[in-house]
């Protein structure tokens, strides 16, 4: 065999070898920098007015996504009506290490939320699957479908809440199915936020969301549902206490 053949033989064997040493050196320097930023955050505020806690984690993945599993995973957000908190058996976030910035997230096992110094709700889930997408360092679409609520206060077969930033406004969507306790069955609405540019600090994680609601009221920001319903009614405030959410959704 001559050397020209034996070049074109292995040559892309070489360089198919060295894309595999750059893939996995890339992924390894990716998820050290994930596991001190995560070592560093954990029972400590990730932004104004947003704590996260965690038992464990792992990270894998290799080599094209960064799978991040947690253990009694916790987030407290500061509301009005004192600290609301979410709490986790298993938690896990998923993205990958190239293309589009985007974040998946899911839960399973027994879940809690606490809220108003005292109320609490334990609750399981059949799916718990959400999304969140970057552009330019700010959130730009966020996701979530929820199969399967169940709990001692009511029960729903899907829960969807998603939110999407588009020519200066947000649009916001709201679908539950199969609720019970409730007088509401299911639900469908749609609403716009205009004046959605108030919220850039918050969308950069640089801002409490108490603080976004207040510049955006001062910027003259308004709700238009497509029809009245939950979200034209909901005031900034109740955006975190379950006892508000329910009373206007069911109603």
């Amino acid at each position: 065999m001559k050397y020209s053949s034996r070049f074109f033989l292995y040559a892309p064997l070489g360089v198919f070898l060295l894309l595999c040493v750059a893939a996995g050196v890339h992924w390894w320097l990716l998820a050290s920098a994930l596991s001190s930023r995560l070592a560093a955050v954990n029972g400590h505020a990730v932004m104004p007015g947003v704590t996260v806690s965690f038992a464990t984690k792992k990270i894998g993945g290799f080599p094209f996504s960064l799978d991040t599993e947690f253990t009694d995973f916790a987030v407290a957000v500061a509301t009005p009506h004192g600290p609301t908190r979410w709490r986790s058996e298993k938690f896990a976030l998923h993205a990958l290490t190239y293309g589009r910035n985007e974040t998946i997230f899911e839960a399973a096992g027994k879940q809690r939320l606490e809220w108003d110094g005292g109320r609490s709700l334990n609750f399981a889930v059949g799916a718990l699957r959400a999304s969140a997408i970057l552009r330019r360092g700010a959130l730009d679409r966020f996701d979530l479908d929820l199969i399967g609520f169940g709990s001692k206060a009511f029960i729903a077969q899907q829960l969807q809440l998603h939110a999407r930033q588009e020519a200066g406004a947000l649009q916001v969507f709201v679908t539950t199915d199969g609720v019970t306790n409730c007088r509401r069955a299911a639900l469908r609405t749609a609403a716009t936020v205009a004046k959605a540019e108030a919220f850039g600090h918050l969308q950069r994680a640089e801002e409490a969301w108490t603080d976004a609601i207040a510049r955006w009221r001062a910027a003259g920001g308004t709700v238009s549902a497509d029809k009245p319903g939950p979200l034209s009614a909901l005031a900034a405030e109740d955006l975190l206490n379950p006892d508000a959410l329910a009373e206007i959704a069911c109603r």
